[in-house]
């Protein structure tokens, strides 16, 4: 069973197909189940879970899917659990991006100042908060004790697919900061041998590049449960997508990256190299 931020989704994909194929509106549905429009909107985009009576109420009074209650309410039991990451303090955009995360069986990402978050050392994750002062320390430690929970799918008997495409930007600000530079970039070497993560760097030589506004993520899903859904961060917040036009033109975007970027072995004696001089 997905864990409840995938179950939400799939829960609301689901519940919308019902009322679509039932010919009802969701003004309709906000009136029968006396919410407001926005309740309904945000049950079938996956924001929100619903009662076991609003299901009910939905699927045999109205979508003609009372066959379906006790399927669809297997899901949304699962949905209403609490995953780790909603006790972690993190943004709402960020605690449903980890939450989904969670779940993938692949990630395909781009860091433009960064290390990926998944391959990052707990010292180098502390730095990059503690150079922005509207973190306290508690704030710090909650972030990255989940950035740090969140590289356990990196092992185990089913790990995390990871394909990281990062700048020698990032690389180059890491080997700035001494005190965490040489650490960060030994695990950068260490985990691009494990069989589950491909590393390419993307050289300063290259030039110009398609991405050069904003790292971004994809994120796939086990047997075609959910299409592949994006993130993009900024500076003060981020998004999750799952707008398939958008995905599908960040999927296009990241294979010319990756194509752009040095091979993995090439990708390996850079990183070396740029060790050594430390």
């Amino acid at each position: 069973m997905p864990g409840p931020t995938l179950s939400r989704l799939l829960l609301g994909k689901e519940i919308r197909q019902l009322r679509e194929a039932a010919g009802i509106s969701r003004e309709q549905a906000a009136s029968a189940l006396k919410c407001s429009k926005a309740r309904i909107d945000h049950i079938e985009v996956g924001r929100n879970a619903m009662g076991y009576a609003e299901l009910v109420m939905l699927l045999r009074d109205h979508y003609g899917a009372e066959h379906r209650i006790g399927e669809l309410e297997a899901l949304r039991e699962n949905a209403s659990q609490r995953g780790w990451w909603s006790t972690a303090g993190l943004s709402d955009w960020l605690a449903r991006y980890v939450g989904l995360e969670s779940d993938a069986t692949s990630i395909r990402t781009f860091e433009l100042e960064w290390i990926p978050g998944l391959l990052q050392t707990e010292d180098y994750a502390r730095a990059t908060y503690s150079v922005d002062d509207r973190w306290t320390g508690r704030d710090i430690d909650r972030r990255v004790g989940a950035r740090m929970r969140r590289q356990e799918r990196l092992r185990g008997p089913d790990p995390l697919r990871v394909i990281a495409v990062v700048s020698e930007g990032a690389l180059a600000r890491c080997a700035r900061h001494p005190s965490v530079a040489q650490a960060q970039l030994r695990q950068l070497i260490d985990r691009a041998q494990w069989p589950n993560i491909e590393l390419r760097v993307l050289p300063f030589d290259q030039g110009l590049h398609v991405a050069m506004g904003a790292s971004f993520s994809l994120l796939s899903f086990p047997d075609g449960l959910l299409g592949d859904v994006a993130n993009q961060e900024y500076t003060v917040g981020g998004d999750v997508i799952e707008d398939p036009v958008v995905v599908s033109l960040l999927d296009r975007l990241f294979g010319k990256l990756r194509d752009q970027a040095l091979g993995p072995d090439e990708s390996l004696a850079k990183i070396a190299e740029l060790a050594t001089t430390l």
